[in-house]
């Protein structure tokens, strides 16, 4: 799944981070969520409000997995939209 997600962000195709989702979100972009399995309730919650997306996969990678991998300090939602990438994701199994 990392190994994946870095390619998407490579290709400048992953939003991470709660706002930079949260307007994939807003623009209509239907995007794959990917939230860490550590997020607290009150995140959780909000992510799991979002409309429209194609879906949102949990307890896959904890925040400290997401953050190592991207370079940062917290990390506990991405997402992706462009379609290969979500093949890809739905390839994997989720």
């Amino acid at each position: 799944m990392l190994g994946l997600l870095g390619l998407a962000r490579r290709a400048g195709k992953l939003g991470m981070g709660f706002s930079a989702v949260e307007k994939m979100v807003a623009k209509g972009e239907n995007p794959v969520v990917i939230a860490a399995s550590d997020m607290g309730e009150s995140l959780r919650g909000k992510v799991s409000r979002w409309q429209p997306v194609r879906g949102v996969v949990t307890d896959v990678l904890t925040g400290e997995d997401m953050a190592r991998a991207f370079g940062r300090d917290k990390l506990a939602v991405v997402a992706v939209s462009d379609s290969g990438f979500v093949k890809g994701i739905r390839k994997l199994g989720f």
